[in-house]
């Protein structure tokens, strides 16, 4: 195939070649072009016609009569943004109230606690182990109806009543002695539920003083979960005893939180989910409720641990610069080299985004673990973590020995570089590589301008605070290895110690006291002789080091033969870490967890709370273990359903937001060890924080978005967490400028650094803007406004609206309605036909209550009736959104009685246009006039049927489908597109066509089922007795109702605003027969096409005796590409490259041989892999653990050469090739029916070709978008002298462009078979054109008022199946390897915390002189190192 020069390079473009010389066609003939011109005429007429035109102008006058209870005024946006951070502020502050209390409790249960003897706990452990605690995995649930009225806040029942303000003390001696009859703290409830006379040893089973009754009731509130609002139920993880001593002990000190809880949710009802974990990993949450297993839990194992959640992990610790350090020497082979990886693992996973970290392996030599991050310490955001896994599992190789002062010294300088060091953040070029974010078509100049290069970047203000990849806080170093010959004593020395400053509190023998002789005082600090000291002097064992130390050392020794740890102890000893040893796999949770009390010292030394915030998660993450945040399974029989069962089959997405605070036992107040006791949580609906800046205050196109510290979105009208059922990976770290897709990016950068640095501030910038799920694009200027909530070190919030000027910064209020037309309005709203917004209107809790959006909304009109006032919603933004809702619910009642009568208003029958009013009787009798529609600004739509017969049950579908009036797709592009096209719009003369499709049922789900995709399926069968359901396509015509009133200033002039839009529902196919049946009928040759605004076929005139039906809504590209690429290059359309950073790719396999027998092959090699796997074990055994026993490999240097295998490397095969979900999804669901349509599934290829795990990815392509505005003068007519040439000169445009016809087959021999077996969206295969290359004419009209445009080419019926195609379809961004790990390493701005709790110095009381878990451990691995030790010396004298 010979390929073409001329053919220009664009990722969603699959097309043929073309040759360099063609033919040229003959322009269009003049008899052609008259039809054209009367076909446009006719065009214009019809599309008028269906408008409604006098329907439309009583809607307009029935609103002019209202106009004065309006007020349209400007509004001060830094004001306005300003309020709604501090209503925000305000709601958050009364959280922080919740979690102080909750500490307040906590802290004061413990002291009591810890003030027994332990006789008293002895006793407290043997009651609680009788009568048990109500365990959320074993209590016993009793459902209640959901709609009774609120029992569980006053039961009386004997299994279930009202707590006590406080719970009870502790047992004390005298009820001991005195044999007194004693209850403790867990509540009288939980012991009823059980049968006091029965104990433990006499009921069945061993938790059977955890299975205790529990009332629930569903509530909306929390998130439609079945909850007991009177307690609080108690977690426990598999790897913990339930009825343990200490859990036992927990349990019962902590059950005073439950009445915290009850009275915090008294005082702010706005409160959800409440919970306190313990350090001793029990979880107490509230409202009490079964435990809910993660999916893919099937066996219940139960991973999860409060302990290790992010949450906990930032409260009880700074944020942390780490460096990893894992011994890769010779002796880390087999299990250790699996338990050290994860250990490794494990440690990433407490990591967030609030540190910086690095993992270095070492031998003889020490170098990074990946190649990607070598220039330091790099953020610990999800994706570098990943690549992080990926290094360790892949790129050890152990071998030589471990040199630790090497490993050592070059981790403390990364992390003294990493203080330095300017961030590679500010470099303007490294921004716009790692956002991958450019325009095509620029020139150098402007490309440089878009993007500055290093050269041109802005250089740092001399006031300005360098920008650090560091936290600036806690330093730590975590070596995970299997023994240490040296204490790298010199190291520490140097590195971490300060010898002037040194107070020795270790185990000495012998005082050593100094005399400096001589008048001259030199520097009288060295030399230490600190080696010396250590070796003759000190006891390492024992050490406690009392130096000023910067960075702690954490050593987790792996392996089950527990060799002599001194050194490796010594060094988190000596360092004020802690020394742990992991045997197994099973180990390594719950000793990872042992660094996190050691962490939070400080913090209690100074007794700080600190207030921490999560990222944004959803609400099934809560009580999943961290290691499951990943995709739900991906499986084939998924897509095999509808597009809205697709969308619909996650759960509910409720996003929330977490806080929490370290609960601690200050050493001044400790009488024991324990100085931190835990943390406790809050969980706070993001909705709720979303409630302060509304879409109803700000109007079409505003929105408001909140980032935190990260510049990562809280919530943001474009965060999309999940895709159909399947949650993203990345979600909870989407930046500000992955959303906000700039054409100029550094303008934008200010932006996010203002509002990441809390600088109220107003800017704007240009914008790329998609809708209808990323089909159409809109390049617009937005108006940014923002505010910082308040106190930092409380939040670490910034909320931002965003306006479009000029009609977004004008308001629109009304006066307070009189009590008739609030009755006018509750009795309109009561009609099938009226579809208000599910806003929170006053109070989010108690319209949770009711459960109802509209019932509370009536609720607050009957108020308004019984009252004339509406006392129970406080805020006055609440009420006028009421009052508005009213006044626009009384104009659709007078529209109402004019549909009926012909008068709008009964009291004064004041006659609007009678003709108006017949036209509309006689639309009455079309039977291609469904619907009629009035969608406002407040939320509101209402519906009309015209025809009898029309399907109720599709009105409610597009109802359903756009259930905020303001928030639709179809409401916002004809809001844009009229005011776009210049003053027409204040008179109602523009309107958008759209399409909807509804369905008449859903059909059976069935994996297995095939069946063609037609709009008309009724005639279609799925291959079994299932019927096919069927599916009707609407025309959907909408257009703006706009006002202004007269401004009296003379300098001013009256601004119009949006008011809401009024639009006609039509059957497709009625009205394609009865109006468009001929489109080009007349014409021998060619096609018509009716396109829209986004180039999508709305009509398409039939060829070839098909009607082409199921071509409606797809992409002109795909038919017309070179006439495509030509309106490009005429301007009138623009290609705008959009890029998604919230993309889903699945690695698709390619199938590289075509017969079976690969697959034998594989089998053998497999087989013969493990084979020699097991002789190379047990040639290590004999030779390293018999023969020499006992060696440690690590304390001689040998070469291992079991892990040597020598291999000739060859160019590796690539096996794999990222293709977007949203591609392999068309593959098997149609987006342009969202409703209903599948298209035939192939289930042979499910294990096959498709990966079971996505992957989060960037995905770009190319858009759409014309402003051509054609003719905007008046249309010809007997009134003025206009004709319709006049109007075809700057009306339509000619063209003539070159097509190649070729024809696609699979080829013979192909590295993807799947790639050209599979839907042509995947790409195409071409092979040398077989026919003569054609050259053809088309012409292009505008058609006036209107979105839509009439194309015609004059082509031969197989040019639009065979020429080239333009396909719109996303492609995953494929970085080199050095561009990747730009993206990788650029750390966008953050702001530092705002406290930091470094080594505190009353750490060296003998409280904290436990550093390791050793002890413990070694009397449990004791055993078994004797037992191999005499198998060995067994087998060695044989």
């Amino acid at each position: 195939m010979q390929a073409s020069s001329s053919v220009r390079e664009i990722p969603n473009v699959s097309f043929s070649n073309t040759y360099a010389s063609l033919q040229t066609a003959l322009p269009l003939s003049t008899k052609t072009k008259q039809h054209l011109r009367d076909q446009l005429v006719h065009l214009t007429e019809q599309l008028s016609s269906l408008t409604l035109p006098s329907t439309n102008r009583i809607m307009r006058e029935i609103y002019l009569q209202s106009l004065n209870t309006f007020i349209i005024e400007k509004r001060n946006l830094t004001e306005l943004v300003l309020e709604m951070a501090n209503y925000t502020n305000g709601a958050i502050m009364k959280k922080l109230e919740a979690i102080r209390n909750l500490v307040t409790i906590s802290e004061q249960s413990y002291r009591r606690f810890a003030e027994t003897d332990d006789t008293t706990r002895n006793a407290t452990a043997k009651f609680m182990a009788k009568y048990g605690y109500f365990s959320s995995k074993h209590v016993l649930n009793i459902t209640i109806n959901s709609t009774s009225e609120n029992p569980l806040s006053n039961t009386t029942s004997p299994t279930m009543t009202t707590l006590e303000s406080s719970s009870l003390s502790m047992i004390t001696q005298d009820e001991l002695s005195t044999g007194t009859s004693y209850s403790t703290s867990t509540d009288m409830n939980e012991m009823s539920s059980g049968d006091p006379a029965q104990s433990p040893s006499e009921s069945e089973g061993e938790y059977k003083a955890l299975e205790k009754e529990l009332l629930i009731q569903q509530k909306k509130h929390f998130g439609g979960a079945f909850v007991n609002i009177t307690h609080s139920t108690v977690h426990v993880p598999t790897i913990i005893y339930s009825l343990n001593r200490e859990i036992l002990l927990t349990a019962n000190w902590s059950y005073n939180l439950n009445q915290a809880f009850i009275d915090n949710y008294n005082h702010d009802p706005e409160l959800t989910w409440q919970y306190f974990c313990s350090q001793t990993g029990l979880y107490r949450v509230w409202p009490g409720h079964i435990w809910e297993y993660p999916e893919d839990d099937t066996d219940k194992l139960d991973l999860f641990d409060c302990r290790v959640q992010n949450w906990y992990i930032r409260a009880t610790s700074s944020p942390r610069d780490v460096i990893i350090l894992i011994d890769a020497s010779g002796s880390m082979t087999g299990l250790k080299k699996s338990i050290a990886i994860q250990t490794v693992e494990t440690i990433l996973d407490t990591l967030s985004d609030d540190d910086f970290v690095q993992i270095i392996k070492f031998q003889e030599n020490a170098e990074f673990i990946d190649d990607c991050f070598r220039d330091g310490l790099v953020q610990a955001t999800f994706e570098n973590r990943h690549k992080f896994r990926t290094s360790v599992n892949t790129n050890i190789k152990t071998e030589d020995i471990a040199n630790f002062s090497k490993a050592l010294n070059m981790a403390f300088d990364i992390l003294d570089n990493a203080r330095t060091n300017i961030s590679r953040t500010e470099n303007a070029r490294l921004l716009c590589q790692c956002h991958y974010l450019s325009t095509d078509n620029q020139t150098e100049a402007q490309h440089e301008a878009f993007c500055p290069s290093d050269f041109n970047a802005n250089p740092y203000a001399e006031d300005e605070e360098p920008f650090l990849d560091s936290t600036g806080c806690n330093k730590m170093i975590m070596i995970v290895t299997d023994g240490a010959t040296e204490t790298a004593l010199n190291v520490f020395q140097s590195r971490n110690w300060y010898p002037n400053n040194i107070s020795t509190c270790h185990s000495i023998e012998t005082r050593v006291f100094t005399y400096m002789i001589g008048r001259e005082l030199g520097d009288p600090k060295h030399e230490t002789a600190l080696n010396v000291f250590q070796s003759r002097n000190w006891y390492p064992n024992n050490i406690s080091t009392c130096h000023s130390i910067e960075t702690r050392v954490f050593t987790y020794m792996i392996g089950r033969e527990l060799g002599d740890p001194k050194h490796i102890r010594w060094m988190s000893c000596a360092n004020k870490g802690y020394f742990a040893h992991v045997s197994t796999l099973e180990d390594i949770q719950e000793n990872v967890e042992d660094y996190i009390p050691v962490t939070a010292r400080p913090i209690a030394m100074y007794n700080d709370h600190v207030t921490v915030w999560s990222s944004v998660f959803l609400d099934v993450e809560r009580t999943l273990p961290i290691k499951t945040y990943k995709w739900f399974p991906f499986k084939f029989s998924d897509l095999s359903i509808s597009m809205d069962e697709f969308k619909n089959k996650s759960k509910p997405v409720n996003l929330m937001i977490s806080i929490a605070q370290p609960i601690l036992n200050p050493p001044q107040h400790a009488r024991d060890e324990t100085i931190l006791l835990g943390a406790v949580g809050v969980d706070i609906p993001v909705k709720l924080l979303q409630e302060f800046s509304p879409k109803y205050r700000l109007g079409v196109h505003g929105y408001s978005f909140m980032i935190n510290h990260n510049g990562y979105l809280m919530f943001h009208p474009d965060l999309r967490p999940v895709l159909g059922p399947y949650r993203k990976q990345n979600y909870h770290s989407i930046d500000l400028d992955m959303v906000e897709i700039p054409y100029n990016l550094m303008k934008f950068v200010h932006i996010r650094k203002d509002m990441v640095l809390s600088i109220a501030n107003q800017r704007s910038a240009r914008v790329k803007k998609h809708l209808d799920d990323m089909r159409r694009i809109e390049v617009v200027e937005q108006n940014y406004f923002y505010a910082t909530l308040g106190d930092k070190e409380s939040n670490p919030f910034t909320l931002g609206i965003v306006l479009r000027f000029p009609y977004g910064e004008s308001q629109v209020r009304t006066v307070e309605p009189s009590t008739e037309k609030v009755k006018t309005a509750l009795r309109f709203i009561r009609q099938r036909n009226v579809r208000i917004a599910d806003w929170i209107y006053c109070n989010s809790t108690a319209e949770d209550d009711i459960g109802d959006t509209e019932e509370s909304f009536r609720g607050y009109l009957k108020e308004k009736i019984e009252t004339d006032r509406i006392a129970s919603c406080p805020y006055e933004a609440s009420r006028q959104l009421i009052y508005m809702m009213i006044e626009e619910l009384y104009i659709m009642s007078k529209f109402e009685n004019w549909t009926k009568t012909g008068v709008a208003d009964r009291e004064f029958k004041r006659p609007l246009d009678q003709s108006a009013y017949f036209d509309f009787k006689e639309y009455q009798n079309e039977n291609h006039l469904h619907w009629i529609f009035l969608a406002t600004r407040s939320g509101i739509t209402a519906y009309w049927r015209l025809y009898q017969l029309a399907n109720e049950e599709h009105i409610r579908q597009f109802s359903d489908a756009n259930p905020n009036s303001i928030e639709s797709s179809y409401y916002e592009r004809t809001i844009n597109a009229t005011y776009t096209y210049g003053a027409d719009h204040i008179h109602g003369d523009h309107h958008i066509y759209s399409l909807f499709f509804g369905i008449s049922n859903i059909p059976t789900n069935n994996s297995h089922m095939s069946f063609d995709n037609h709009t008309n399926a009724t005639e279609g069968n799925m291959g079994s007795s299932t019927p096919m359901s069927s599916s009707h396509m609407y025309l959907v015509i909408a257009t703006a109702i706009w006002m202004n009133q007269t401004v009296h200033t003379p300098k001013q002039t009256a601004q119009n605003v949006p008011f809401g839009v009024f639009g006609v529902m039509l059957p497709y196919k009625t009205v394609r027969a009865k109006q468009f049946s001929n489109l080009c009928a007349p014409l021998d040759t060619g096609i018509c096409y009716i396109i829209d605004e986004n180039g999508y076929i709305m009509f398409v005139s039939p060829q070839d005796g098909k009607d082409r039906i199921d071509d409606i809504g797809k992409f002109l590209g795909e038919f017309e590409a070179s006439i495509m690429y030509d309106l490009v290059a005429k301007k009138i359309f623009s290609e705008v490259k959009m890029v998604d950073f919230q993309g889903v790719c699945l690695q698709r396999q390619l199938r590289l041989e075509k017969n079976s027998g690969h697959y034998f092959r594989g089998i053998l090699q497999a087989m013969s892999l493990m084979f020699w796997n097991i002789i190379n074990h047990l040639a290590m055994i004999i030779i390293r653990d018999i023969m020499f026993f006992p060696q440690w490999s690590y304390a001689t240097k040998k070469v291992n050469n079991i892990n040597q295998t020598v291999i000739v490397e060859k160019p590796i095969r690539k096996n794999h090739t990222r293709e977007s979900l949203s591609n392999i999804l068309l593959t098997h669901i149609d987006f342009r029916h969202p409703t209903l349509h599948h298209k035939v599934l192939n289930t042979t290829k499910d294990d096959e070709t498709i990966e079971k795990i996505p992957e989060a990815c960037i995905e770009e392509f190319n858009l759409y978008v014309s402003t051509w505005k054609g003719w905007q003068g008046p249309l010809p007519s007997k009134d003025n002298r206009i004709s319709w040439e006049q109007v075809e000169k700057e009306n339509t445009i000619y063209g003539i462009v070159n097509c190649t016809l070729s024809v696609k087959e699979a080829p013979e021999n192909s590295d993807d078979s799947y790639e050209n077996t599979t839907n042509s969206t995947n790409g195409a295969t071409v092979v040398p054109p077989v026919s003569t290359p054609e050259s053809y004419s088309y012409s292009i009209s505008k058609i006036p008022k209107s979105n839509l445009m009439l194309l015609y080419a004059n082509h031969s019926t197989e040019a639009s199946s065979s020429c080239e195609k333009l396909i719109i379809k996303r492609k995953p961004v494929e970085f080199t390897s050095e561009e990747w790990c730009t993206r990788l390493k650029t750390t966008p701005y953050r702001e530092r915390p705002h406290k930091c709790f470094f080594v505190h110095e009353g750490e060296n009381k003998t409280l904290f002189s436990k550093c390791s878990n050793a002890d413990r451990l070694m009397h449990q691995t004791l055993f078994v190192v004797l037992t191999v030790i005499i198998i060995e010396l067994f087998l060695f004298t044989n």
